[in-house]
Formats: structure tokens, sequence, C-alpha cells
């Protein structure tokens, strides 16, 4: 068995890690391009000047679709909900605070089940700018581009068994969460998102 030059290994190390940058950059420079606004304007600066919150008298937590006003209610923010549709039930909904920079934020989590079991979330935080809250998980970056949510362009991330999808609108951030699924399914469950 041959030996491989010195300078042959190094030519390898400096080429793998060129191409970690490389790859880095491309993830990066995807969820900067990919952070998504309905219009050029929208989002930016105000929602930077977003305010915290001061904290709710009590989580509000629902059962059913006819409940979903009470959501509505508590979040300072258009929230993400599926209307009209056959293809996935409400099987619960909470509103909770949660500590962001020096103050609170606000998330509204709707679970949903499918005709077949399977489980889909989508999730609504204010303010716009609460990037950290969405959290990477196990999810990478997908080659696939994400699907309009309510209008805004998303960002994919997926793993094994889910496919992930966040934008940011002017207001709030949006974070759904489905099973891993053919193109034509996901498109399908994810047109009956709406904002309200």
């Amino acid at each position: 068995m041959q030996d491989i030059p010195l300078w042959r290994r190094m030519l390898k190390a400096v080429l793998a890690s060129l191409l970690t940058v490389v790859l880095l950059s491309a993830f990066y420079l995807a969820v900067i391009m990919g952070n998504p606004h309905k219009e050029e304007g929208e989002g930016g600066m105000a929602a930077l000047e977003q305010p915290l919150l001061s904290a709710l008298p009590a989580p509000v937590t629902i059962r059913e679709q006819s409940q979903l006003s009470q959501l509505r209610a508590a979040f300072p923010a258009p929230m993400m909900a599926a209307m009209n549709s056959s293809a996935m039930a409400l099987v619960e909904g909470a509103c909770r605070d949660v500590p962001f920079e020096n103050g609170l934020a606000r998330t509204v989590t709707l679970t949903y089940r499918t005709a077949e079991g399977g489980i889909i979330t989508v999730e609504s935080i204010y303010p716009a700018r609460a990037l950290s809250l969405v959290g990477k998980g196990d999810y990478t970056l997908s080659a696939t581009a994400g699907l309009t949510l309510a209008g805004y362009r998303s960002v994919r991330m997926e793993n094994d068994h889910a496919v992930r999808m966040h934008a940011q609108g002017a207001e709030a951030l949006y974070v759904v969460t489905l099973p891993a699924l053919s193109a034509q399914a996901l498109r399908t469950l994810t047109s009956t998102l709406q904002l309200q």
C-alpha cells in the first residue's frame, strides 16, 4: 500500500475547509435571502420597534375551532390558523408568554391532526424580530424552496420525519411543522393557512 504524499493530504484538508465555509455561507445566505416579507418595506425597522408585552393574566388554551377568537384576543398581531379545512382538525391551541430580550414575547401554538393521523403545528410568534424563539432543533436547511404561507415566502427546513417552514411577517413570525409528505400534500395542507 502506497503512502499518500503530505502535500496531497494538506490539499484535501484545505479543500474540505473551503467546502465547509462555502456551505455555511450558502446556508446563512439562504436564511437571510429567504427571510421573507410580503413586500419590500414591511418588517425591517418596524419589526425592530415593536414593543415587548406585559404578561398575560394566565395562558389561554382552547380545544375547538370555534374558540379561536379567544386566542386572537390575546395575541397582539395577526395569527396564522387553518380555515375551512376538511384535511385537518384542531386538537388544541394555546397562547402563552415567553421570556425574550428584557421582557416578554407571546406565542400562539395550534395543533392539528390530519385524517391520516399526522400532527401539524402552526405557531405565531410576536414580535417579528424574535427569530431566536424559532430555534434550529434537528432541522437542516432544505434545497427545496419553502411554500407560500398566507402570502409570505417561507424558508424550508427538514429532518428525517418532518418539514418545518418559517416566514417573517411585518408583525409576527410564523412556523409550520408538518409530517414529511409529498409536495402536493404539503401544498394542499398549507393552502388552508390564513392570517386572522
